[in-house]
């Protein structure tokens, strides 16, 4: 991941933006509290389709290890999987989650609304390229991908929301299935090698029908890199200094098109305060959570 740092100052602005009080709701999640939730829904500010990912349990997190010590072969700071696990149930409330990922039209309709100042990193004068409307907003922080969620009265997912998503109710180790296919995503270097239009691959759809959680843009999540519950592995990056990205991306080289990365229970920490060629992100509701 290429990486830069922007200005401090967007959080500030999207407080005075937004206030940060409170999410507002989302149409078509059915009548009253006790009415059926509808399988999908259309955000009423970023016209998003979303998708509803069932309240219940999920297997998160993984007890694989690499007894190889591949981690030292190709470099990298910390040992494969260890801050995956342990393997473990979660339950969650139901909850709506984009089918797609945030594309540069929906960016740049969020920017002409708020006046928000800030533009990724990738565009030029203030504009995405051309040909390049459908695909995923990339060269965003985690900031600016919460403040794009307030706006659509939404939130960044938590690590456990995104992966519910991608698993299914079954613990998929891919959002396919259990078995690796070539050529399902646009996932390291055997993809397109930069961000494709957002669902270009068919193939790489979840159980609950949500598009593109194998590749194409690795995804903000809300949550601080920190251990699972019950998880014995001594990592110094644990706390609040980094959050936490889920999925995998199309790669131009590095150690991101390794097996190990390409798990639906795969998580990178990265930087909040920095922006990356191939980081773009998605945005969940919470219908328990609107206000009334």
């Amino acid at each position: 991941m290429m990486n830069s740092l922007k200005s401090q100052g967007s959080w500030l602005r999207a407080i005075a933006i937004f206030g940060l009080t409170g999410l507002a709701s989302c149409s078509g999640t059915g009548g009253g509290a006790d009415a059926p939730l509808a399988p999908v829904i259309v955000s009423e500010v970023d016209r998003k389709e979303m998708v509803l990912i069932p309240a219940g349990e999920f297997v998160m997190g993984t007890n694989k290890t690499d007894p190889e010590n591949m981690h030292q072969k190709i470099g990298t700071v910390k040992p494969l999987y260890l801050d995956q696990h342990p393997e473990h149930k979660v339950n969650l409330e139901a909850y709506y989650i984009d089918r797609y990922e945030v594309t540069n039209r929906e960016y740049q309709a969020f920017l002409d609304d708020t006046g928000y100042p800030d533009v990724p990193g990738n565009w030029e004068n203030g504009m995405f390229l051309p040909g390049r409307e459908n695909h995923p907003v990339t060269h965003v922080t985690w900031q600016e991908a919460l403040t794009y969620a307030l706006w659509a009265h939404k939130r960044l997912p938590s690590e456990a929301q995104w992966e519910k998503a991608a698993r299914g109710p079954n613990g998929n180790l891919y959002p396919w299935g259990n078995e690796y296919q070539k050529g399902k995503g646009n996932i390291a270097i055997e993809g397109a090698r930069d961000t494709a239009p957002v669902g270009s691959y068919p193939g790489d759809v979840s159980f609950y029908q949500v598009y593109d959680m194998a590749g194409n843009a690795m995804e903000w999540t809300r949550d601080w890199y920190r251990p699972y519950p019950g998880n014995t592995y001594n990592d110094s990056r644990f706390g609040e200094k980094f959050r936490v990205l889920r999925g995998t991306s199309y790669q131009k080289a590095g150690h991101y098109f390794l097996d190990a990365y390409q798990f639906a229970f795969a998580r990178t920490e990265v930087d909040p305060e920095g922006y990356y060629e191939n980081v773009g992100f998605r945005c969940v509701f919470i219908p328990s959570q609107r206000h009334s």
